[in-house]
């Protein structure tokens, strides 16, 4: 039998973290993009703390800086200390191999951020997403949950969108 988390101000503050996020990939532009990801990620970093999932916390936390980081500069060593970071600091803090995914996941969504744009970043972020989304399953995290899935198919249709302007331009 399923049990359903318990409703509680962790969770409150994951809706309001869901609320933030699902609106992030209505973005086409790349740096309103990684902008309003941070937003979202410093709440949704103080949602897993009250849950006492550190490997998701630390994993938020730390991308909330790459995402801004992401704006200011494309560096090779910026991005590798950010995903050395990940590794670094969610390790140690590692309770279930599940949580490995939050740190491959998001390994990939930094390489995005800063080695890539348009379509190929968004397609890479959406990979961190079925990764989170898996994470947050298996936490119990309601708001966490429902933001990953929101962010799946809101950018899946931001990538339709976006493939039919290049098309249109193209021609």
């Amino acid at each position: 039998m399923v049990t359903l988390p318990e409703w509680n101000l962790a969770q409150a503050i994951g809706m309001v973290a869901f609320a933030i996020g699902a609106t992030a990939f209505l973005h086409s532009d790349g740096r309103r993009f990684r902008l309003h990801l941070m937003l979202f990620q410093i709440v949704l970093c103080s949602h897993f703390i009250m849950m006492g999932a550190l490997v998701a916390a630390f994993g938020c936390g730390i991308s909330a800086i790459r995402s801004y980081a992401s704006t200011k500069t494309q560096s090779t060593w910026v991005m590798l200390f950010f995903i050395a970071m990940l590794w670094i600091m969610g390790l140690p803090q590692l309770e279930y191999s599940y949580e490995l995914l939050t740190i491959f996941g998001s390994s990939v969504a930094t390489w995005a951020l800063f080695k890539t744009q348009g379509i190929q970043m968004r397609l890479l972020v959406m990979f961190n997403s079925f990764c989170w989304v898996t994470n947050n399953l298996l936490l119990g995290s309601i708001g966490g949950t429902l933001m990953e899935l929101t962010f799946i198919i809101v950018n899946s249709l931001t990538i339709v969108r976006m493939y039919r302007a290049e098309r249109r331009a193209a021609v």
